[in-house]
């Protein structure tokens, strides 16, 4: 018998722990010493959920890109919109919109060089000709194409400055006429060699591939059928497994490594199956979760697509990711924790997902039951401790559970609070008091470099304050106030380099945003909605905010909205299981690693713990089984 080293011309390498992500490949294998185990590394096929659009569930959108850079432009709510949207690989972030409110335009490229064009504009019903070039920020008109079409969705492929447009629908029909755009202007191809619209497209200019979409009148047929192209001619190769319309694909993927998903096998039935192609054939891989139709789509190979938004019953704005890894990626979500002993909302929150604290809040309905009670948790469960010296509610908190900080909030009056409170693990201590008295400000920082900013300026409510307190560990100081007035702003970061997020002021939610660089405030990227009363952890370059009231008009518009930062742009992460407002974070987490305790789902109060877990991969590791 021959052995692993005569076959494979490699010796199985003896290790006492498995080897780490990075050092791991397909096919590695090796003897766990520790474990007495064979063991291997396998690829492994599969799709996860990602985070939401951060905007209005759609389908029949325009769309490219990467899994890590996607890009998806107009589509139908229903009523056409402009609206564009960036994918960054783990969410959705707004972009400027594209110039027409349109529902199925070609979008070739990348995210910061796409080309678009087509689509339809209604009312009137009008199949366009215009198109636009994207730089990752901006849109610039260029060459119209040389007839108005529709249905063009997933079907280009290339890049900006060389893009295929091919069939689309008009009112006249089907199509097979085909176009090229050189970066300036477009020319008249071959034909394609069967009529279809709502179909995928990948490659390039000179190696392209055209797929599956609905065919021509009077049958109108989902297409297993499929073509490449090679920079003059469509060559018809082998099928499709499963026939179907309306699909998506990794568009910016290679003619011999590309994959397709979703579609409909008839107009109206939404399908999930997931095809690869390597060149030649077509092979079945898992089907996407969610079964839709007239979906975005990206991606650059056979073994990463990216699916987004489309139609299953109704307009949906789920996304998944594709990987065939030898890593098992768990999406970010959040997850069930353990519940408060004492269900409460704008109760203050600070250390970690595994060592975290909440007190004080309201225990029953707002201005009722002001509470000085406190708990710890554990990561699991949630246990008794000392009480704070002074009840209130609407107060801030920041720091790690041995050494958190509660700042200002309300003793039961509308009138705020200057109290500051110390806690070191075991008991609250007085500490400083504020210069200013308020409730519902922002707060972050350290036991010795703490920040306090905005809140209510008075007791009548009339309006948020821009003021800005900072604490060196012996006294608060005032500092350089908020360009905008606020309360019930979150805020993340460090004294030095701090995060004001919405709020609300008057009684509108705000959607604006200011970095505190330790001296003043600057404007900074403003979030897609206004927000208020949320949850916030992390630090400037690396921030997340989550639940809160979206309602502008100061009703109470629970969301489980979740948003990552950057430092730079917003995007959507998985949204809380339970909508609701004025939760108690673990401020001291990260953008990956939190808490949500408490808060209001419908009055009374919640003692419902959310856990938030950002995206993990792990090595796909296999034990050999002894026969």
């Amino acid at each position: 018998m021959a052995t692993y080293e005569e076959i494979h011309g490699k010796r199985v390498n003896v290790l006492d722990s498995d080897p780490t992500l990075n050092s791991s490949y397909e096919g590695q294998v090796w003897y766990n010493s520790g474990s007495g185990t064979l063991k291997s590394v396998v690829a492994v096929q599969a799709w996860v959920s990602s985070s939401s659009l951060v905007g209005a569930a759609r389908f029949a959108l325009g769309s490219s890109g990467t899994q890590t850079a996607s890009l998806s432009v107009g589509g139908e709510l229903p009523g056409y919109t402009n609206a564009v949207e960036e994918y960054n690989g783990s969410g959705w972030s707004t972009s400027t919109n594209y110039p027409l409110s349109v529902q199925g335009p070609l979008v070739a490229g990348t995210q910061t060089a796409a080309v678009a064009c087509g689509g339809n504009t209604h009312p009137p019903s009008v199949d366009r000709t215009e198109t636009f070039e994207y730089d990752g920020s901006s849109w610039t008109s260029s060459g119209a194409l040389p007839a108005g079409r529709r249905a063009l969705n997933n079907s280009g492929f290339g890049s900006q400055t060389a893009a295929v447009q091919s069939g689309g629908l008009i009112p006249g029909g089907v199509q097979n006429t085909s176009n090229e755009y050189d970066g300036s202007s477009w020319t008249a191809g071959n034909t394609i060699n069967t009529n279809r619209y709502v179909h995928a497209g990948a490659g390039t200019l000179t190696a392209g591939i055209i797929s599956s979409g609905v065919g021509a009148a009077t049958a109108y047929p989902s297409l297993t059928s499929v073509e490449e192209y090679d920079g003059t001619s469509f060559t018809a190769v082998n099928s499709m497994s499963v026939g179907k319309g309306a699909t998506a694909g990794s568009n910016q993927a290679p003619q011999t490594s590309l994959i397709v998903f979703g579609g409909n096998s008839t107009p109206g039935s939404s399908i999930n199956n997931t095809e690869s192609y390597d060149g030649t054939n077509w092979t079945t891989q898992p089907n996407i979760a969610s079964a839709r139709q007239q979906l975005g789509g990206s991606g650059s190979s056979s073994s990463s697509g990216l699916a987004f938004a489309g139609y299953t019953t109704t307009q949906v704005a789920t996304t998944e990711e594709y990987n065939s890894s030898i890593n098992t990626i768990t999406a970010a979500a959040w997850a069930s924790g353990g519940n408060l002993n004492t269900g409460r909302r704008s109760g203050a929150g600070f250390g970690t997902q595994t060592a975290g604290a909440v007190a004080a809040g309201n225990t029953s309905a707002p201005g009722t039951s002001i509470s000085s009670t406190s708990e710890e948790y554990n990561g699991t469960s949630w246990s008794e401790g000392n009480d704070m010296n002074t009840s209130r509610t609407n107060a801030n908190a920041y720091g790690p559970q041995t050494a958190g900080n509660v700042v200002m909030g309300s003793e039961g009056t509308p009138a705020g609070s200057n109290k500051y409170e110390t806690y070191d693990g075991t008991s609250y201590s007085n500490g400083p008091t504020t210069n200013q008295a308020r409730f519902a400000p922002g707060a972050c920082g350290t036991s010795t470099a703490g920040l306090a900013f905005g809140g209510y300026s008075d007791p009548g409510y009339t309006g948020g304050a821009n003021l800005s307190e900072e604490y060196n560990g012996s006294a608060w100081a005032e500092g350089n106030n908020l360009n905008t007035g606020r309360y019930d702003v979150a805020g993340f970061g460090i004294q030095t380099a701090a995060v004001a997020v919405g709020g609300a002021d008057a009684p509108a939610a705000l959607s604006n945003v200011e970095h505190y660089d330790g001296t003043s405030w600057t404007n900074a990227t403003a979030l897609a909605n206004p927000q208020r009363n949320m949850g916030a952890c992390g630090v400037q370059t690396a921030g997340l905010i989550f639940s809160g009231n979206l309602n502008t008009g100061g009703g109470e518009a629970k969301t489980g909205l979740t948003q990552g930062y950057d430092g730079t742009t917003w995007s959507t992460r998985p949204s809380m299981s339970t909508s609701r407002i004025q939760v108690s974070p673990a401020h001291a987490g990260t953008s990956t690693s939190t808490f949500a305790a408490g808060g209001n789902v419908q009055n009374p109060v919640t003692n419902v713990t959310e856990e938030f877990t950002g995206e993990t991969e792990t090595a796909n590791i296999t034990t050999f089984s002894v026969s």
